[in-house]
């Protein structure tokens, strides 16, 4: 038990697939730093460059992804992961040249498809290969990478332009990614356990039909109750924090911080979620009840989200210091949010449709993710920063509510999920 959050790592295929996870993840928030640099500092473009690049990267994962995940669910997980990180290598060469706005949007698009692809077979690669016991350790340490990079990554890419120019993040980039192909390639080769997960259709023992496999990832999330209330939770929550992210920088303005410590702020929400993410690993409890952490989390969140907008209306007046904590809080109460979920995503999929469930519910939440910040930019306008805040802060907590009233009905959602497996 002292091991804790690091438990799965003493099995050499997830140390494999996590260390593969922690090199491609730091490339993608390399990747983003580098654009934004490059897009309004080296070609002096405006706002409206920078949203494009933001829709471009994420569209791939609403209208590409949940369709290519039945073939992702049919290939070699291994294969499959290893082609798309030696694909975003050549794609990020394509960043690299680019010689305008449109060549790199070509290419940005282009790397975010094969990165939609990716994420599904790893999820599925990490229900195949840790067992259920272990799973709410593998999954708060997958967490983990995305929250360290989302600190990690900004810092090393500023530094790295500083010392090499705006595009050298891209050749450390495609470094990491050659690395994590290293990394996979020490992974087992997982085709005997997706033989013995795979369920063939009635009567169609060898061919499967691409819309009935498409369909059943869909009707298993919409038939499974506890999954698809999480998923729902998850992608309200990404569209309630979208809202309000891109207005954070002016929001900070109203409480007194200046540019030079402004990052402060920012990185007191990553080492919030990191702190977060080490403790539910630590203490695995809430696997029992995740919707309940969720509910909670987001009814806490939500409080403190209101108190940033009233401070940026001059109701409170407090001190940077406790603003910083309380953005440390807020960091780690979103841990509390999206590591239940990534455990509910694992636990309640059969492993044979990992892909195309994942695929479907990352489309959801980055469909969310897209149309937020233009919402939250209108209604900014029309209400005043602040006020998008206490809205925001007020939505989260009805969120929390109605999670909560849905648990006190009792049923599906108050089993726990290990208890509720679907035998594949």
């Amino acid at each position: 038990m002292k091991a804790g959050i690091f438990k799965p790592l003493k099995s050499k295929p997830f140390r494999s697939l996590f260390g593969a996870q922690l090199f491609s993840d730091l490339g993608n928030w390399l990747d983003l730093i580098a654009l934004q640099v490059i897009v309004a500092y080296h070609w002096g473009l405006d706002e409206t460059a920078i949203a494009s690049v933001i829709i471009v990267l994420g569209l791939p994962w609403v209208i590409i992804g949940p369709f290519a995940s039945v073939f992702v669910d049919r290939l070699p997980k291994k294969a499959v992961m290893i082609v798309c990180l030696l694909l975003r290598v050549v794609f990020v060469a394509g960043l690299f040249f680019a010689p305008n706005l449109y060549i790199l949007l070509l290419f940005v698009f282009l790397k975010g498809t094969v990165s939609a692809l990716y994420d599904p077979a790893r999820q599925s690669a990490i229900r195949m290969i840790v067992p259920d016991s272990l799973l709410p350790e593998a999954v708060t340490l997958s967490q983990l990478s995305v929250n360290m990079m989302k600190i990690a990554g900004p810092a090393l890419g500023g530094g790295i332009i500083a010392l090499f120019g705006p595009k050298s993040p891209f050749l450390f980039e495609a470094a990491g990614f050659l690395i994590a192909v290293i990394f996979l390639l020490f992974l087992p080769n997982l085709k005997k356990l997706e033989k013995s997960e795979e369920i063939e259709p009635a009567g169609k023992p060898e061919k499967r039909k691409y819309w009935f496999d498409f369909s059943e990832g869909i009707k298993h999330i919409a038939h499974t109750p506890l999954l698809k209330i999480s998923i729902i939770l998850s992608s309200a929550a990404f569209f309630i924090i979208f809202l309000y992210d891109g207005l954070f920088v002016f929001i900070a303005q109203h409480l007194g911080f200046s540019e030079g410590n402004f990052g402060l702020l920012i990185s007191a929400v990553g080492f919030g979620s990191v702190a977060g993410s080490l403790l539910l690993g630590q203490w695995t409890k809430w696997n029992r009840k995740p919707i309940h952490l969720m509910a909670s989390s987001a009814l806490f969140s939500g409080t403190l989200i209101i108190a940033v907008g009233l401070g940026g209306v001059g109701v409170f007046n407090l001190p940077p210091l406790a603003w910083i904590i309380g953005a440390c809080l807020l960091g780690l109460l979103g841990a509390g949010e999206s590591v239940p979920y990534g455990f509910v995503l694992q636990s309640e999929t059969p492993k044979h449709m990992m892909g195309r469930v994942s695929a479907a519910a990352m489309s959801l939440q980055t469909f969310s993710m897209l149309i937020a910040p233009a919402a939250g930019a209108l209604l900014a306008r029309w209400l005043g920063v602040p006020s998008v805040m206490i809205g925001a802060g007020m939505a989260t907590i009805l969120l929390g509510s109605f999670m909560l009233l849905a648990i006190m009905k009792g049923g599906a959602l108050n089993q726990p999920p290990k208890e509720k497996q679907i035998q594949a």
